[in-house]
């Protein structure tokens, strides 16, 4: 019966959360034809995404503290409930500073979902079965990225991209009212109630969970620079109509996917699949850029070393994530807020750098996607030399 109860927390969990990743995703195709209706430039934009990213990383950082107080279930209602209201104003605008205004207010509501995706599997699961957990939550988190561009392209095609943003506010009233209904509390009881500050110092003190955050922050940052450009490469650049570079957008993520099944297998070891891991994202890094610096840009010299990244990154979530939330069962969601906070808001902040460097080439995104792989392995040197003297890394 609980581990019924345990897979169904689990399904609610990965409809939360696809709330926040189709809000982030679900415009890319139309990017052209918004900046043509609102008057403004395609790479202007980009600010709709840059704006909901670092929101929704900052809400974070006051979300997990409060669901470690107040509870797991308030949090979530009172999040959604924001988004709500800034889809309603996104749906509403004609201009561009409200439409960037709307965006940060949902990023504000769904950062609730972040914190959830790592607070609640630590509340249920430890050890390798809380690594099986999150593998198996992030290959439900990547069926929404890969669903909203086809969403929003069809939609943006039948009606206009304004239909993108009354999909997610019919998707989030029916998400709203399933855990208003059937979720029940997860906070652990009798979990002690530390000061803010205290539980912040505690985590960011301990060096395994700082290298890991740093981790996740590049891997999540690589992937964020290469949607937030890729609209504008393949739709303002290539010229390739909203149908197709939907359809192109993602081609990568089921890479991810298995990425995330292949962490998940509970008969290999943690340093070998952190390794692969790792490598993965610096060569896909590597390998968008060497074309950019030739002037080279095509649709197989973008989507292929995305493949390859987001497989590395789907791969480097549930293991870096289990491996920073394992040691803190009474700050999970305090932990879950710092991950999922400063990885969005790192994400956020090399999404809007992306947007103030030229956008005719894919040469500026092969330069951060290597600079965010290159992150990745510098952070886990330390934790592979742990691993090698038999010392333990959580």
């Amino acid at each position: 019966m609980k581990k019924q109860r345990n897979v169904n927390l689990l399904l609610m969990l990965v409809l939360l959360v696809a709330v926040g990743q189709m809000a982030q995703t679900i415009y890319i195709p139309a990017i052209a034809d918004m900046a043509r209706d609102l008057a403004v430039s395609k790479g202007a934009v980009q600010g709709v995404m840059a704006a909901y990213l670092l929101t929704y990383g900052v809400s974070q950082l006051f979300y997990g503290p409060l669901a470690d107080h107040v509870g797991r279930r308030p949090v979530i209602l009172a999040g959604m409930a924001i988004f709500m209201l800034a889809t309603i104003i996104a749906i509403t605008t004609h201009s561009l500073a409200v439409l960037i205004f709307a965006s940060a207010l949902q990023g504000v509501g769904t950062g609730v979902g972040g914190v959830m995706a790592r607070t609640l599997p630590r509340d249920l699961y430890e050890g390798s079965a809380l690594r099986h957990a999150n593998s198996l939550l992030n290959m439900g988190i990547l069926v929404s990225p890969l669903l909203a561009p086809l969403i929003g392209g069809v939609l943006n095609t039948l009606m206009n991209w304004r239909a993108c943003f009354m999909f997610l506010l019919v998707l989030c009233a029916i998400v709203a009212y399933s855990m208003a209904r059937w979720m029940p509390e997860t906070r652990p009881q009798g979990a002690p109630r530390t000061r803010l500050i205290t539980s912040y110092k505690a985590l960011l003190g301990n060096g395994a969970f700082s290298c890991y955050l740093l981790m996740l922050i590049g891997g999540l940052a690589g992937i964020a620079v290469f949607e937030a450009c890729s609209g504008v490469l393949l739709g303002g650049v290539l010229g390739l109509n909203s149908l197709t570079v939907s359809v192109l957008f993602i081609l990568p993520i089921p890479a991810a996917f298995f990425g995330a099944w292949f962490a998940g297998r509970q008969n290999k070891r943690f340093t070998s699949l952190m390794w692969q891991a790792v490598i993965s994202c610096l060569a896909a890094g590597v390998l968008m850029w060497i074309p950019g610096m030739m002037g080279v840009m095509n649709i197989w010299t973008l989507t292929v070393p995305a493949a390859l990244f987001f497989f590395g990154a789907g791969m480097l979530f549930p293991l870096a994530t289990s491996g920073a939330m394992e040691p803190f069962p009474f700050l999970a969601g305090t932990a879950g807020a710092l991950i999922g906070g400063l990885q969005n808001m790192g994400s956020g902040g090399l999404a809007w750098l992306s947007a103030q460097l030229p956008q005719n080439s894919q040469f500026s995104l092969g330069m951060l996607m290597t600079l965010a792989g290159l992150l990745i392995v510098l952070c886990w040197l330390p934790l592979a030399s742990r691993f090698a003297r038999h010392e333990p890394a959580l």
